[in-house]
């Protein structure tokens, strides 16, 4: 097997090189970053990568190199990484030529969907704090558990929805958010696995005057699971319907989705619930929606001070890394997360360490 070094200073020029001068079946045998000598201060970091044209032969010192599956399966895996970050801008370049041991990290975060700016931020922490005496794999090992440290830093979680307060009066809790986030499910599988698992007595109450079959869908999950459920359109009609449920535990109120642009409508929600009522607000927000809505999103229904995140629909995306950078950006602790139809299995109430199992696990596999 002939091989040879190819070095460029970036890994896709040098890889060009190698498709060019011995073609499309070279195998890459090895990678590595080249630091400049502190001797040439004009010098530049360089990458070399070695490798080889596969011969037919029965060369004994080529077996060991064929039969190290695992070794060539890790360093196509890195080859990878380095490439799905090589369009990103300046801050994940500086880490590569820095910290080059962290491509494998950066990589896993920017595809499970956080930003490129939060990715290089909680990298660059990390990296800055490894142990310089320590071997390639050691570093990659520390560097990955430093930063799930940092991720869990970033968020907090909360167990919102348990029994009577010490006033005796059972708690509500109001669900806003945009249109077709999912409050009516998410509702619907609180008040099922609250009734079922933890035992309580839940009463419903819809506000949602806005859509057609809003109140007839959660009245017809009511009724299923043996619930109070009522329409309240008004300040008078919601006292009225708090008072008939005053023995119950805890009582969730179904909210009209809108537009986060449509301040009006927005505001009429915020009179019918505001703050004499004692009603806990939970956020609600789609993971399938662009990270931009989620943050505008959560800015427009700010003036419901809200309590706690609510985040739903995990299940259809691969990238639920952007609920790190919401919760960075709008600092609310996560009660529930939701991750299915299924009513009520599909429902979360996560400590730390499951919702940072949710937002990674979502990586895609490779092409």
């Amino acid at each position: 097997m002939d091989k040879k070094i190819f070095r460029a200073p970036n890994i896709q020029t040098a890889l060009a090189g190698i498709k060019e001068e011995l073609g499309p079946d070279a195998m890459i045998l090895s990678t590595r970053k080249v630091p400049k000598s502190p001797k040439d201060p004009y010098g530049k970091t360089m990458f070399e990568v070695e490798a080889a044209i596969p011969s037919g032969g029965d060369d004994k010192q080529e077996t060991p190199v064929l039969q190290d599956v695992e070794s060539l399966k890790s360093d196509i895996a890195e080859i990878k990484d380095i490439l799905s970050v090589a369009g990103f801008g300046s801050g994940v370049q500086s880490i590569l030529c820095n910290h080059f041991e962290s491509v494998g990290v950066l990589a896993s975060l920017l595809r499970c969907g956080v930003s490129e700016r939060l990715a290089a931020d909680l990298v660059q922490k990390a990296a800055a704090d490894l142990d310089e005496n320590l071997d390639k794999i050691s570093q990659m090992t520390q560097l990955k558990k430093k930063v799930m440290g940092l991720c869990l830093d970033q968020f907090r979680t909360k167990d919102f929805f348990t029994r009577r307060n010490s006033s005796g009066l059972p708690q509500v809790a109001a669900f806003v958010g945009p249109t077709g986030v999912g409050k009516t499910t998410t509702i619907a599988k609180l008040a099922a696995y609250l009734s079922f698992t933890r035992k309580m007595k839940v009463g419903l109450v819809s506000i949602d005057n806005y859509r057609i079959g809003a109140f007839e869908q959660l009245k017809a999950y009511a009724g299923i699971m043996g619930l109070v459920c009522v329409p309240a359109f008004s300040r008078q009609d919601l006292a009225c319907a708090l008072d008939r449920m005053k023995s119950m535990d805890l009582v969730l109120i179904d909210t009209a989705g809108h537009s986060h642009y449509d301040k009006e409508k927005i505001d009429e929600i915020l009179e019918l619930i505001k703050n004499d009522f004692q009603i806990s607000v939970h956020l609600t927000l789609s993971v399938t929606s662009e990270l931009i809505n989620m943050k505008e999103a959560a800015s427009a229904f700010s003036v419901f001070n809200p309590d706690t995140y609510v985040f739903t629909k995990t299940d259809e995306t691969k990238r639920c890394g952007k609920i790190l950078d919401q919760v960075a950006s709008h600092d609310l602790p996560v009660s529930l997360v939701t991750n299915g139809q299924k009513v009520p299995e599909d429902l979360i109430i996560p400590d730390r360490h499951e919702l940072l199992k949710i937002i990674l696990k979502k990586e895609p596999k490779g092409d």
